[in-house]
Protein backbone atom coordinates (compact mmCIF):
# COMPACT_ATOMS: atom_id res chain seq x y z
CA UNK A 1 0.00 0.00 0.00
CA UNK A 2 1.32 3.13 -0.58
CA UNK A 3 2.19 6.28 1.89
CA UNK A 4 -0.67 8.09 0.23
CA UNK A 5 -3.63 5.29 -0.32
CA UNK A 6 -2.55 4.71 3.69
CA UNK A 7 -2.80 8.18 4.66
CA UNK A 8 -6.77 8.04 3.39
CA UNK A 9 -7.21 5.05 5.31
CA UNK A 10 -6.00 6.27 8.42
CA UNK A 11 -7.95 9.27 7.61
CA UNK A 12 -10.94 7.92 6.62
CA UNK A 13 -10.62 5.53 10.35
CA UNK A 14 -10.55 8.89 12.05
CA UNK A 15 -13.11 10.10 10.79
CA UNK A 16 -15.43 7.25 11.70
CA UNK A 17 -13.60 7.08 15.25
CA UNK A 18 -14.96 10.90 15.56
CA UNK A 19 -18.47 10.72 14.00
CA UNK A 20 -18.61 7.77 16.81
CA UNK A 21 -17.37 9.84 19.30
CA UNK A 22 -20.18 12.69 18.66
CA UNK A 23 -23.10 10.44 17.98
CA UNK A 24 -22.42 8.17 21.54
CA UNK A 25 -21.10 11.94 23.38
CA UNK A 26 -23.49 12.89 26.37
CA UNK A 27 -26.06 15.67 26.04
CA UNK A 28 -24.63 18.82 27.09
CA UNK A 29 -27.64 21.79 27.84
CA UNK A 30 -25.74 24.85 27.04
CA UNK A 31 -28.67 27.74 27.78
CA UNK A 32 -31.55 28.26 30.49
CA UNK A 33 -34.20 24.92 30.36
CA UNK A 34 -37.81 25.75 30.32
CA UNK A 35 -40.45 23.07 31.94
CA UNK A 36 -44.22 24.55 31.29
CA UNK A 37 -46.72 24.06 33.96
CA UNK A 38 -50.22 23.95 32.68
CA UNK A 39 -51.69 24.76 36.37
CA UNK A 40 -51.46 27.70 38.66
CA UNK A 41 -48.85 28.50 40.98
CA UNK A 42 -49.46 27.60 44.33
CA UNK A 43 -51.53 23.67 43.39
CA UNK A 44 -49.97 20.34 43.84
CA UNK A 45 -48.29 20.45 40.01
CA UNK A 46 -46.73 23.67 40.86
CA UNK A 47 -45.78 22.86 44.27
CA UNK A 48 -44.18 19.54 42.32
CA UNK A 49 -42.54 20.87 40.07
CA UNK A 50 -40.35 23.63 41.53
CA UNK A 51 -38.39 22.33 44.37
CA UNK A 52 -36.96 19.46 41.26
CA UNK A 53 -36.59 22.54 38.94
CA UNK A 54 -34.33 23.47 41.79
CA UNK A 55 -32.19 20.33 42.28
CA UNK A 56 -32.08 19.87 38.55
CA UNK A 57 -30.18 23.51 38.62
CA UNK A 58 -27.43 22.45 40.33
CA UNK A 59 -27.23 18.85 38.72
CA UNK A 60 -27.13 20.06 35.04
CA UNK A 61 -25.55 23.68 35.64
CA UNK A 62 -28.14 26.10 33.54
CA UNK A 63 -31.07 27.52 34.95
CA UNK A 64 -34.12 25.77 34.73
CA UNK A 65 -37.24 27.75 34.44
CA UNK A 66 -40.96 27.04 35.33
CA UNK A 67 -43.40 28.86 33.24
CA UNK A 68 -46.97 28.77 34.71
CA UNK A 69 -49.43 28.97 31.47
CA UNK A 70 -52.65 28.10 32.70
CA UNK A 71 -56.38 28.15 31.15
CA UNK A 72 -58.63 25.67 29.55
CA UNK A 73 -57.62 23.01 32.14
CA UNK A 74 -54.46 22.61 30.96
CA UNK A 75 -55.01 22.65 27.10
CA UNK A 76 -53.81 26.29 27.00
CA UNK A 77 -49.86 25.07 28.52
CA UNK A 78 -50.33 22.27 25.92
CA UNK A 79 -50.75 24.59 22.91
CA UNK A 80 -47.66 26.68 24.30
CA UNK A 81 -45.23 23.53 24.37
CA UNK A 82 -46.68 22.41 20.94
CA UNK A 83 -45.72 25.97 19.24
CA UNK A 84 -42.17 25.62 20.43
CA UNK A 85 -39.32 24.34 18.95
CA UNK A 86 -38.67 20.54 20.12
CA UNK A 87 -35.04 21.34 20.47
CA UNK A 88 -34.40 20.13 24.49
CA UNK A 89 -34.40 23.13 25.70
CA UNK A 90 -38.84 23.14 26.83
CA UNK A 91 -40.24 20.50 28.63
CA UNK A 92 -44.11 20.08 29.97
CA UNK A 93 -44.82 19.26 33.34
CA UNK A 94 -48.35 16.75 33.12
CA UNK A 95 -50.82 14.77 34.67
CA UNK A 96 -53.75 12.18 33.24
CA UNK A 97 -56.01 15.16 33.16
CA UNK A 98 -54.17 16.25 29.71
CA UNK A 99 -54.76 12.80 28.38
CA UNK A 100 -58.30 13.72 29.16
CA UNK A 101 -58.42 17.07 27.67
CA UNK A 102 -57.19 15.69 24.40
CA UNK A 103 -59.79 12.38 24.39
CA UNK A 104 -62.23 15.13 24.87
CA UNK A 105 -60.99 16.64 21.77
CA UNK A 106 -59.94 20.15 23.71
CA UNK A 107 -56.49 20.25 21.81
CA UNK A 108 -55.65 21.03 18.57
CA UNK A 109 -53.16 17.93 17.75
CA UNK A 110 -53.29 14.38 18.97
CA UNK A 111 -51.21 14.84 22.26
CA UNK A 112 -50.81 10.88 22.63
CA UNK A 113 -48.91 11.05 19.40
CA UNK A 114 -47.02 14.41 19.35
CA UNK A 115 -46.02 14.47 23.10
CA UNK A 116 -43.40 12.24 24.54
CA UNK A 117 -43.55 10.71 28.43
CA UNK A 118 -39.86 11.57 29.67
CA UNK A 119 -40.15 10.84 33.26
CA UNK A 120 -42.45 10.61 36.44
CA UNK A 121 -41.79 12.70 38.79
CA UNK A 122 -44.65 11.85 41.77
CA UNK A 123 -47.86 9.48 41.69
CA UNK A 124 -50.16 11.14 44.19
CA UNK A 125 -53.31 9.63 46.13
CA UNK A 126 -56.37 11.88 45.74
CA UNK A 127 -58.42 12.16 48.96
CA UNK A 128 -61.90 13.70 49.25
CA UNK A 129 -61.54 16.60 52.33
CA UNK A 130 -64.38 17.98 54.01
CA UNK A 131 -65.06 21.62 55.28
CA UNK A 132 -65.29 21.72 59.38
CA UNK A 133 -67.91 24.51 58.64
CA UNK A 134 -70.07 23.07 56.45
CA UNK A 135 -69.87 19.26 58.05
CA UNK A 136 -70.71 21.32 61.50
CA UNK A 137 -73.93 23.00 59.99
CA UNK A 138 -75.07 20.15 57.70
CA UNK A 139 -74.52 17.22 60.56
CA UNK A 140 -72.30 15.16 58.86
CA UNK A 141 -68.91 13.34 60.59
CA UNK A 142 -68.08 11.04 58.42
CA UNK A 143 -67.97 9.60 54.66
CA UNK A 144 -70.66 7.15 55.16
CA UNK A 145 -72.54 9.93 57.36
CA UNK A 146 -71.83 12.11 54.43
CA UNK A 147 -72.84 9.77 51.56
CA UNK A 148 -76.46 9.39 53.63
CA UNK A 149 -76.88 13.32 53.93
CA UNK A 150 -76.20 13.40 49.91
CA UNK A 151 -78.89 10.70 49.20
CA UNK A 152 -81.45 12.50 51.25
CA UNK A 153 -80.41 16.07 50.19
CA UNK A 154 -79.89 15.69 46.38
CA UNK A 155 -77.64 18.67 45.22
CA UNK A 156 -77.18 20.14 48.34
CA UNK A 157 -73.46 19.26 48.71
CA UNK A 158 -71.05 21.05 46.31
CA UNK A 159 -67.60 20.03 45.74
CA UNK A 160 -64.85 21.93 44.62
CA UNK A 161 -61.90 20.56 41.76
CA UNK A 162 -59.42 22.25 39.42
CA UNK A 163 -59.92 19.88 36.84
CA UNK A 164 -63.72 18.63 36.72
CA UNK A 165 -63.11 17.62 32.97
CA UNK A 166 -60.26 15.54 34.00
CA UNK A 167 -58.76 13.19 36.90
CA UNK A 168 -60.38 15.14 39.61
CA UNK A 169 -64.14 14.60 38.08
CA UNK A 170 -63.20 10.95 37.49
CA UNK A 171 -62.25 10.70 41.02
CA UNK A 172 -65.00 12.23 42.62
CA UNK A 173 -67.89 10.27 39.76
CA UNK A 174 -66.39 7.26 40.64
CA UNK A 175 -66.69 7.92 44.72
CA UNK A 176 -69.76 9.40 44.61
CA UNK A 177 -71.66 6.96 41.84
CA UNK A 178 -75.19 7.85 41.15
CA UNK A 179 -75.07 10.72 43.81
CA UNK A 180 -76.50 14.06 43.01
CA UNK A 181 -74.30 16.81 43.99
CA UNK A 182 -72.75 20.59 42.32
CA UNK A 183 -69.60 20.45 41.19
CA UNK A 184 -67.63 23.25 40.99
CA UNK A 185 -64.29 24.51 39.20
CA UNK A 186 -61.31 26.46 40.79
CA UNK A 187 -58.55 28.01 38.60
CA UNK A 188 -56.43 27.61 41.54
CA UNK A 189 -55.88 25.54 44.52
CA UNK A 190 -55.49 28.34 47.12
CA UNK A 191 -58.93 30.18 46.11
CA UNK A 192 -60.14 26.36 46.00
CA UNK A 193 -58.83 25.80 49.56
CA UNK A 194 -60.17 29.62 50.90
CA UNK A 195 -63.53 28.50 49.73
CA UNK A 196 -63.59 25.17 52.00
CA UNK A 197 -61.90 26.55 54.60
CA UNK A 198 -64.74 29.24 54.96
CA UNK A 199 -67.84 27.10 54.37
CA UNK A 200 -68.46 28.38 50.70
CA UNK A 201 -68.19 24.75 49.81
CA UNK A 202 -68.77 21.63 51.26
CA UNK A 203 -66.16 19.28 49.54
CA UNK A 204 -63.13 19.35 47.31
CA UNK A 205 -60.84 16.80 45.53
CA UNK A 206 -57.63 17.14 46.30
CA UNK A 207 -54.06 15.68 47.58
CA UNK A 208 -53.31 15.85 51.30
CA UNK A 209 -49.97 17.70 49.89
CA UNK A 210 -51.59 20.94 48.94
CA UNK A 211 -53.43 21.03 52.23
CA UNK A 212 -51.43 19.33 54.97
CA UNK A 213 -51.35 22.45 57.24
CA UNK A 214 -55.30 23.10 56.93
CA UNK A 215 -55.67 19.27 58.14
CA UNK A 216 -53.58 19.86 60.82
CA UNK A 217 -55.36 22.97 61.77
CA UNK A 218 -58.66 21.10 61.73
CA UNK A 219 -60.20 23.63 59.04
CA UNK A 220 -60.21 20.63 56.82
CA UNK A 221 -61.12 16.88 57.52
CA UNK A 222 -59.82 14.31 55.38
CA UNK A 223 -62.68 11.92 54.66
CA UNK A 224 -61.57 9.45 51.95
CA UNK A 225 -58.60 8.09 50.74
CA UNK A 226 -58.66 7.44 46.78
CA UNK A 227 -56.69 4.82 47.51
CA UNK A 228 -55.63 0.79 47.84
CA UNK A 229 -54.87 1.08 51.46
CA UNK A 230 -55.13 3.47 54.12
CA UNK A 231 -52.49 5.82 54.26
CA UNK A 232 -49.63 5.67 56.73
CA UNK A 233 -49.67 9.73 57.55
CA UNK A 234 -53.61 9.20 58.27
CA UNK A 235 -54.39 6.00 59.61
CA UNK A 236 -57.89 7.14 60.43
CA UNK A 237 -59.01 8.12 57.07
CA UNK A 238 -61.01 4.95 55.60
CA UNK A 239 -59.82 4.31 51.87
CA UNK A 240 -61.75 3.97 48.80
CA UNK A 241 -61.05 0.16 48.16
CA UNK A 242 -61.85 -0.81 51.48
CA UNK A 243 -65.17 0.01 51.43
CA UNK A 244 -65.68 -1.49 48.16
CA UNK A 245 -65.38 1.54 45.68
CA UNK A 246 -63.16 1.26 42.70
CA UNK A 247 -61.74 4.74 42.61
CA UNK A 248 -57.94 4.94 42.95
CA UNK A 249 -57.10 7.43 40.37
CA UNK A 250 -54.53 9.78 41.75
CA UNK A 251 -52.59 11.96 39.63
CA UNK A 252 -49.21 11.07 38.46
CA UNK A 253 -47.13 13.83 37.62
CA UNK A 254 -44.31 13.90 35.25
CA UNK A 255 -42.26 15.31 32.36
CA UNK A 256 -43.24 15.56 28.69
CA UNK A 257 -41.42 16.64 25.67
CA UNK A 258 -42.71 17.30 22.60
CA UNK A 259 -42.21 15.11 19.36
CA UNK A 260 -39.09 15.33 17.86
CA UNK A 261 -37.28 16.21 21.00
CA UNK A 262 -33.66 15.03 20.84
CA UNK A 263 -33.70 11.59 22.85
CA UNK A 264 -30.50 12.37 23.79
CA UNK A 265 -31.66 15.58 25.42
CA UNK A 266 -34.00 13.79 27.07
CA UNK A 267 -31.41 10.45 28.35
CA UNK A 268 -30.18 13.63 29.87
CA UNK A 269 -32.67 15.08 31.82
CA UNK A 270 -34.08 11.92 32.59
CA UNK A 271 -30.65 10.69 34.29
CA UNK A 272 -30.75 14.17 36.19
CA UNK A 273 -33.79 13.57 37.96
CA UNK A 274 -33.43 9.91 39.03
CA UNK A 275 -30.12 11.75 40.67
CA UNK A 276 -31.94 14.72 42.01
CA UNK A 277 -34.63 11.70 43.21
CA UNK A 278 -32.30 10.61 45.39
CA UNK A 279 -31.45 13.84 47.01
CA UNK A 280 -32.20 13.96 50.89
CA UNK A 281 -34.38 17.15 50.38
CA UNK A 282 -36.27 15.26 47.40
CA UNK A 283 -36.88 12.66 49.64
CA UNK A 284 -37.91 14.84 52.41
CA UNK A 285 -40.60 16.42 50.13
CA UNK A 286 -42.19 13.02 49.18
CA UNK A 287 -42.62 12.19 52.46
CA UNK A 288 -44.02 16.16 53.83
CA UNK A 289 -46.53 15.47 50.57
CA UNK A 290 -47.79 12.08 51.28
CA UNK A 291 -46.22 11.24 47.78
CA UNK A 292 -43.62 8.19 49.10
CA UNK A 293 -47.50 6.32 49.68
CA UNK A 294 -46.66 4.90 46.16
CA UNK A 295 -43.92 4.36 43.99
CA UNK A 296 -42.65 7.80 42.58
CA UNK A 297 -40.10 7.95 40.21
CA UNK A 298 -39.92 6.05 37.09
CA UNK A 299 -37.68 6.11 34.27
CA UNK A 300 -38.61 6.71 30.76
CA UNK A 301 -39.55 3.57 29.79
CA UNK A 302 -41.48 2.48 32.84
CA UNK A 303 -43.71 6.20 33.03
CA UNK A 304 -44.12 5.46 29.01
CA UNK A 305 -45.36 2.19 29.98
CA UNK A 306 -47.82 3.71 33.10
CA UNK A 307 -49.31 6.33 30.77
CA UNK A 308 -50.13 3.95 28.30
CA UNK A 309 -52.38 1.83 30.81
CA UNK A 310 -53.62 5.41 32.40
CA UNK A 311 -54.75 5.72 28.49
CA UNK A 312 -56.80 2.72 27.98
CA UNK A 313 -58.74 3.03 31.69
CA UNK A 314 -59.45 6.60 30.72
CA UNK A 315 -60.59 6.03 27.60
CA UNK A 316 -62.69 3.60 29.00
CA UNK A 317 -64.46 5.97 31.53
CA UNK A 318 -64.85 8.65 28.75
CA UNK A 319 -66.43 6.40 26.43
CA UNK A 320 -68.61 5.37 29.15
CA UNK A 321 -69.18 8.91 30.18
CA UNK A 322 -70.27 9.77 26.45
CA UNK A 323 -67.75 12.23 26.06
CA UNK A 324 -64.72 10.19 24.58
CA UNK A 325 -64.21 11.88 20.90
CA UNK A 326 -60.63 10.54 20.52
CA UNK A 327 -60.17 6.99 20.81
CA UNK A 328 -56.56 5.57 20.01
CA UNK A 329 -57.32 2.31 20.51
CA UNK A 330 -59.89 1.96 17.84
Amino acid sequence: MSMRKFSRVIFLMLLILSIASLANAEWKFERKISIICPWGVGGGADSTIRPMANLLKGILGQEVEVVNVTGGSGVTGIEYVYKQPADGYTFMLGTQSLFMQDMQGSTSMNFKNEFIPVARLVHAINILAGSKKAMEAKGYKSFSSLMQYVKDNPFAVSVGMLTSTGLDGASLKQALEGLDILDISYPSGSEMNSALVGGHIDLMVTGTDEIEGLIAAGDIVPLLALSEQRMKRYPNVECSMELGINSILGPARGIFAKKGTPQEAIDALVSAIEKASQEKSWQDFLYQGCYDERPSFANQKDYIEACEQDYKLLSEYLKAEGVLKKNYYE
